[in-house]
Protein backbone atom coordinates (compact mmCIF):
# COMPACT_ATOMS: atom_id res chain seq x y z
CA UNK A 1 0.00 0.00 0.00
CA UNK A 2 2.91 2.36 0.68
CA UNK A 3 4.17 2.03 -2.91
CA UNK A 4 0.67 2.72 -4.24
CA UNK A 5 0.43 5.81 -2.02
CA UNK A 6 3.73 7.12 -3.45
CA UNK A 7 2.47 6.71 -7.01
CA UNK A 8 -0.84 8.37 -6.13
CA UNK A 9 1.09 11.26 -4.56
CA UNK A 10 3.07 11.64 -7.80
CA UNK A 11 -0.15 11.61 -9.84
CA UNK A 12 -1.70 14.15 -7.47
CA UNK A 13 1.22 16.56 -7.86
CA UNK A 14 1.11 16.17 -11.64
CA UNK A 15 -2.63 16.84 -11.79
CA UNK A 16 -2.27 19.83 -9.48
CA UNK A 17 0.42 21.29 -11.73
CA UNK A 18 -1.97 21.00 -14.69
CA UNK A 19 -4.60 22.91 -12.72
CA UNK A 20 -2.12 25.57 -11.60
CA UNK A 21 -0.87 26.07 -15.15
CA UNK A 22 -4.42 26.71 -16.33
CA UNK A 23 -5.34 28.91 -13.36
CA UNK A 24 -2.13 30.96 -13.59
CA UNK A 25 -3.32 32.46 -16.87
CA UNK A 26 -6.21 34.14 -15.03
CA UNK A 27 -4.84 34.73 -11.53
CA UNK A 28 -1.87 36.55 -10.05
CA UNK A 29 0.78 34.00 -8.93
CA UNK A 30 0.86 35.53 -5.44
CA UNK A 31 -2.93 35.36 -5.07
CA UNK A 32 -3.18 31.88 -6.58
CA UNK A 33 -0.45 30.49 -4.32
CA UNK A 34 -1.84 32.21 -1.22
CA UNK A 35 -5.42 31.04 -1.74
CA UNK A 36 -4.29 27.51 -2.60
CA UNK A 37 -2.27 27.30 0.61
CA UNK A 38 -5.07 28.89 2.60
CA UNK A 39 -7.60 26.29 1.53
CA UNK A 40 -5.06 23.54 2.16
CA UNK A 41 -4.36 24.91 5.64
CA UNK A 42 -8.06 24.68 6.58
CA UNK A 43 -7.89 20.87 6.36
CA UNK A 44 -4.71 20.50 8.40
CA UNK A 45 -5.94 20.96 12.04
CA UNK A 46 -8.37 17.99 12.07
CA UNK A 47 -5.72 15.85 10.36
CA UNK A 48 -3.20 16.94 13.01
CA UNK A 49 -5.64 16.05 15.79
CA UNK A 50 -6.28 12.61 14.26
CA UNK A 51 -2.56 11.93 13.88
CA UNK A 52 -1.81 12.48 17.58
CA UNK A 53 1.11 14.79 16.77
CA UNK A 54 -0.42 17.93 18.26
CA UNK A 55 1.52 17.46 21.50
CA UNK A 56 4.83 17.77 19.62
CA UNK A 57 3.91 21.36 18.72
CA UNK A 58 3.20 22.24 22.35
CA UNK A 59 6.51 20.68 23.45
CA UNK A 60 8.64 22.30 20.72
CA UNK A 61 10.88 25.26 21.59
CA UNK A 62 9.87 28.67 20.28
CA UNK A 63 13.02 28.78 18.12
CA UNK A 64 11.97 25.55 16.39
CA UNK A 65 8.48 26.88 15.69
CA UNK A 66 9.93 30.14 14.33
CA UNK A 67 12.29 28.33 11.97
CA UNK A 68 9.57 25.98 10.72
CA UNK A 69 7.37 29.03 10.05
CA UNK A 70 10.25 30.71 8.20
CA UNK A 71 10.88 27.59 6.11
CA UNK A 72 7.19 27.58 5.17
CA UNK A 73 7.29 31.23 4.15
CA UNK A 74 10.39 30.51 2.04
CA UNK A 75 9.29 27.23 0.45
CA UNK A 76 5.56 27.74 0.12
CA UNK A 77 5.42 31.53 0.04
CA UNK A 78 8.31 32.31 -2.29
CA UNK A 79 9.08 28.93 -3.90
CA UNK A 80 5.53 28.00 -4.89
CA UNK A 81 4.85 31.50 -6.18
CA UNK A 82 7.96 31.37 -8.39
CA UNK A 83 6.81 27.93 -9.56
CA UNK A 84 3.37 29.20 -10.59
CA UNK A 85 4.94 32.18 -12.34
CA UNK A 86 7.29 29.83 -14.22
CA UNK A 87 4.42 27.52 -15.20
CA UNK A 88 2.65 30.47 -16.78
CA UNK A 89 5.80 31.66 -18.57
CA UNK A 90 7.39 28.40 -19.75
CA UNK A 91 4.59 25.80 -19.63
CA UNK A 92 4.39 22.64 -17.56
CA UNK A 93 6.54 20.40 -19.76
CA UNK A 94 9.58 22.62 -19.25
CA UNK A 95 8.89 23.74 -15.69
CA UNK A 96 7.82 20.59 -13.85
CA UNK A 97 10.64 18.12 -14.64
CA UNK A 98 13.42 20.70 -14.34
CA UNK A 99 12.21 22.19 -11.05
CA UNK A 100 11.66 18.75 -9.52
CA UNK A 101 15.10 17.54 -10.65
CA UNK A 102 16.88 20.65 -9.35
CA UNK A 103 14.97 20.51 -6.08
CA UNK A 104 15.77 16.87 -5.34
CA UNK A 105 19.34 17.06 -6.64
CA UNK A 106 20.20 20.18 -4.64
CA UNK A 107 18.48 18.86 -1.52
CA UNK A 108 20.49 15.62 -1.59
CA UNK A 109 23.76 17.39 -2.47
CA UNK A 110 23.59 19.96 0.31
CA UNK A 111 22.15 17.39 2.70
CA UNK A 112 25.46 15.56 2.29
CA UNK A 113 27.55 18.73 2.56
CA UNK A 114 25.69 20.53 5.34
CA UNK A 115 23.73 17.93 7.30
CA UNK A 116 26.22 15.01 7.13
CA UNK A 117 23.79 12.79 5.28
CA UNK A 118 25.35 9.68 3.64
CA UNK A 119 27.12 10.03 0.27
CA UNK A 120 26.74 7.61 -2.64
CA UNK A 121 28.24 7.56 -6.12
CA UNK A 122 24.74 7.80 -7.51
CA UNK A 123 24.84 11.49 -6.55
CA UNK A 124 27.38 12.67 -9.18
CA UNK A 125 26.04 10.21 -11.77
CA UNK A 126 22.48 11.38 -11.17
CA UNK A 127 23.58 15.03 -11.24
CA UNK A 128 25.12 14.44 -14.68
CA UNK A 129 21.89 12.93 -16.04
CA UNK A 130 19.83 15.74 -14.51
CA UNK A 131 22.14 18.30 -16.10
CA UNK A 132 21.86 16.72 -19.55
CA UNK A 133 18.08 16.30 -19.20
CA UNK A 134 17.68 19.92 -18.10
CA UNK A 135 19.74 21.08 -21.07
CA UNK A 136 17.55 19.12 -23.48
CA UNK A 137 14.36 20.55 -21.98
CA UNK A 138 15.20 24.22 -21.57
CA UNK A 139 17.84 25.04 -24.19
CA UNK A 140 16.03 26.07 -27.39
CA UNK A 141 17.05 24.73 -30.77
CA UNK A 142 16.75 26.40 -34.14
CA UNK A 143 13.68 24.39 -35.07
CA UNK A 144 10.38 25.79 -36.11
CA UNK A 145 8.57 23.83 -33.42
CA UNK A 146 10.43 25.72 -30.68
CA UNK A 147 9.73 29.18 -32.08
CA UNK A 148 6.69 31.36 -31.71
CA UNK A 149 5.10 31.46 -35.18
CA UNK A 150 4.22 34.77 -36.82
CA UNK A 151 0.61 35.88 -36.59
CA UNK A 152 -1.57 33.96 -39.02
CA UNK A 153 -3.33 35.85 -41.80
CA UNK A 154 -7.06 35.38 -41.68
CA UNK A 155 -8.40 33.43 -44.65
CA UNK A 156 -11.79 34.24 -46.21
CA UNK A 157 -14.74 32.16 -45.07
CA UNK A 158 -12.81 30.22 -42.41
CA UNK A 159 -14.18 26.91 -41.28
CA UNK A 160 -15.29 26.68 -37.64
CA UNK A 161 -12.44 25.90 -35.25
CA UNK A 162 -13.36 22.80 -33.32
CA UNK A 163 -10.06 22.28 -31.49
CA UNK A 164 -7.94 25.07 -30.07
CA UNK A 165 -4.33 25.05 -31.34
CA UNK A 166 -1.65 23.94 -28.91
CA UNK A 167 -0.12 26.87 -27.00
CA UNK A 168 3.50 27.57 -27.81
CA UNK A 169 5.90 29.03 -25.26
CA UNK A 170 8.83 31.25 -26.05
CA UNK A 171 12.39 30.00 -25.36
CA UNK A 172 13.19 30.52 -21.67
CA UNK A 173 15.80 33.27 -22.03
CA UNK A 174 17.78 34.61 -19.04
CA UNK A 175 14.65 35.41 -17.03
CA UNK A 176 13.26 31.92 -17.61
CA UNK A 177 16.51 30.28 -16.56
CA UNK A 178 16.58 32.45 -13.43
CA UNK A 179 13.02 31.45 -12.56
CA UNK A 180 13.72 27.72 -13.01
CA UNK A 181 16.85 27.97 -10.89
CA UNK A 182 15.06 30.05 -8.29
CA UNK A 183 12.32 27.43 -7.85
CA UNK A 184 14.79 24.59 -7.32
CA UNK A 185 17.07 26.60 -5.01
CA UNK A 186 14.18 27.97 -2.94
CA UNK A 187 12.47 24.60 -2.47
CA UNK A 188 15.80 22.92 -1.58
CA UNK A 189 16.77 25.67 0.88
CA UNK A 190 13.38 25.48 2.60
CA UNK A 191 13.57 21.67 2.86
CA UNK A 192 17.12 21.74 4.27
CA UNK A 193 16.12 24.44 6.75
CA UNK A 194 13.15 22.36 7.85
CA UNK A 195 15.28 19.21 8.19
CA UNK A 196 17.83 21.03 10.33
CA UNK A 197 15.33 22.84 12.54
CA UNK A 198 12.30 20.56 12.95
CA UNK A 199 13.71 18.55 15.86
CA UNK A 200 11.08 16.18 17.25
CA UNK A 201 8.20 17.66 15.25
CA UNK A 202 6.33 15.06 13.20
CA UNK A 203 5.76 15.53 9.50
CA UNK A 204 2.06 16.39 9.89
CA UNK A 205 2.79 18.78 12.77
CA UNK A 206 5.44 20.56 10.71
CA UNK A 207 3.08 20.77 7.74
CA UNK A 208 0.35 22.21 9.93
CA UNK A 209 2.70 25.03 10.88
CA UNK A 210 4.34 25.61 7.48
CA UNK A 211 1.21 25.70 5.31
CA UNK A 212 -0.60 28.52 7.16
CA UNK A 213 2.70 30.43 7.40
CA UNK A 214 3.03 30.49 3.64
CA UNK A 215 -0.64 31.38 3.19
CA UNK A 216 -0.52 34.28 5.67
CA UNK A 217 2.65 35.70 4.10
CA UNK A 218 1.25 35.61 0.57
CA UNK A 219 -2.29 36.75 1.35
CA UNK A 220 -0.90 39.57 3.53
CA UNK A 221 1.28 40.71 0.63
CA UNK A 222 -1.67 40.49 -1.78
CA UNK A 223 -3.91 42.43 0.59
CA UNK A 224 -1.33 45.19 0.85
CA UNK A 225 -0.19 45.44 -2.78
CA UNK A 226 -2.54 43.42 -5.04
CA UNK A 227 -6.06 44.03 -3.78
CA UNK A 228 -7.76 44.02 -7.21
CA UNK A 229 -6.03 40.72 -8.10
CA UNK A 230 -7.05 39.28 -4.72
CA UNK A 231 -10.67 40.34 -5.15
CA UNK A 232 -11.01 38.96 -8.69
CA UNK A 233 -11.28 35.22 -7.88
CA UNK A 234 -13.54 35.98 -4.91
CA UNK A 235 -16.15 37.29 -7.35
CA UNK A 236 -16.10 34.07 -9.39
CA UNK A 237 -17.29 31.08 -7.32
CA UNK A 238 -16.33 28.59 -10.02
CA UNK A 239 -12.80 29.94 -10.27
CA UNK A 240 -12.47 30.08 -6.50
CA UNK A 241 -13.71 26.48 -6.26
CA UNK A 242 -11.01 25.35 -8.69
CA UNK A 243 -8.34 27.03 -6.55
CA UNK A 244 -9.80 25.42 -3.42
CA UNK A 245 -9.75 21.99 -5.07
CA UNK A 246 -6.11 22.48 -6.09
CA UNK A 247 -5.26 23.39 -2.51
CA UNK A 248 -7.09 20.48 -0.91
CA UNK A 249 -5.87 17.90 -3.43
CA UNK A 250 -2.30 19.08 -3.99
CA UNK A 251 -1.38 20.55 -0.63
CA UNK A 252 -3.35 18.32 1.73
CA UNK A 253 -4.06 14.96 0.07
CA UNK A 254 -0.78 14.85 -1.86
CA UNK A 255 1.25 15.61 1.25
CA UNK A 256 -0.59 13.03 3.35
CA UNK A 257 -0.11 10.34 0.70
CA UNK A 258 3.59 11.15 0.61
CA UNK A 259 3.93 10.99 4.41
CA UNK A 260 2.03 7.69 4.51
CA UNK A 261 4.29 6.28 1.81
CA UNK A 262 7.44 7.33 3.68
CA UNK A 263 6.21 5.67 6.86
CA UNK A 264 5.06 2.40 5.25
CA UNK A 265 7.36 1.97 2.23
CA UNK A 266 10.47 3.82 3.38
CA UNK A 267 12.00 7.11 2.31
CA UNK A 268 14.19 5.80 -0.51
CA UNK A 269 11.47 3.77 -2.22
CA UNK A 270 8.99 6.62 -1.82
CA UNK A 271 11.41 9.14 -3.32
CA UNK A 272 12.03 6.90 -6.32
CA UNK A 273 8.34 6.22 -6.99
CA UNK A 274 7.28 9.83 -6.47
CA UNK A 275 10.01 10.97 -8.86
CA UNK A 276 7.84 9.57 -11.66
CA UNK A 277 5.61 12.64 -11.36
CA UNK A 278 7.33 14.48 -14.29
CA UNK A 279 6.58 11.48 -16.53
CA UNK A 280 2.96 11.40 -15.39
CA UNK A 281 2.73 15.13 -16.09
CA UNK A 282 3.61 14.79 -19.78
CA UNK A 283 0.40 13.08 -21.00
CA UNK A 284 -1.66 15.33 -18.73
CA UNK A 285 -0.09 18.46 -20.22
CA UNK A 286 -0.84 17.19 -23.75
CA UNK A 287 -4.40 16.09 -22.96
CA UNK A 288 -5.58 19.02 -20.84
CA UNK A 289 -3.30 21.95 -21.69
CA UNK A 290 -2.70 21.26 -25.37
CA UNK A 291 1.06 21.53 -24.95
CA UNK A 292 3.21 20.05 -27.71
CA UNK A 293 5.36 17.07 -26.65
CA UNK A 294 8.68 17.10 -28.50
CA UNK A 295 11.35 14.43 -28.59
CA UNK A 296 13.77 16.71 -26.74
CA UNK A 297 11.33 17.27 -23.88
CA UNK A 298 10.51 13.56 -23.64
CA UNK A 299 14.20 12.57 -23.68
CA UNK A 300 15.10 15.29 -21.19
CA UNK A 301 12.31 14.25 -18.83
CA UNK A 302 13.40 10.61 -18.97
CA UNK A 303 17.00 11.62 -18.17
CA UNK A 304 15.84 13.84 -15.28
CA UNK A 305 13.78 11.01 -13.79
CA UNK A 306 16.69 8.56 -14.21
CA UNK A 307 18.98 11.09 -12.53
CA UNK A 308 16.59 11.53 -9.63
CA UNK A 309 16.46 7.75 -9.13
CA UNK A 310 20.28 7.56 -9.04
CA UNK A 311 20.49 10.49 -6.63
CA UNK A 312 18.09 9.00 -4.09
CA UNK A 313 19.37 5.39 -4.26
Amino acid sequence: MGELAALLAALTWSATSVALTSLSARTSPVVLSGLRLGFGALAMPPILWASGESSTIADAPLSTIAQVVASGALGYGLGDTLYILTLNRLGMQRTFPVSMALYIGLTVLFGVLLLNEPFSWGLPAGALLIGVGTWLIVIPVAAAADRIPPPAVAAPDPAPVLVQPAPLYAPPGPAGYALLGGVGVTWAAATLWLAAASGDLGAIAAGTIRTPAGAVALLGFALAFQRPALAAPLRNPRHLGAIALAGLVGTTIGSLLYVYAVVTAGAARTAILSSTSPLLALPLSVAFLGERLTRRILAGTLLCVAGIVLVVL
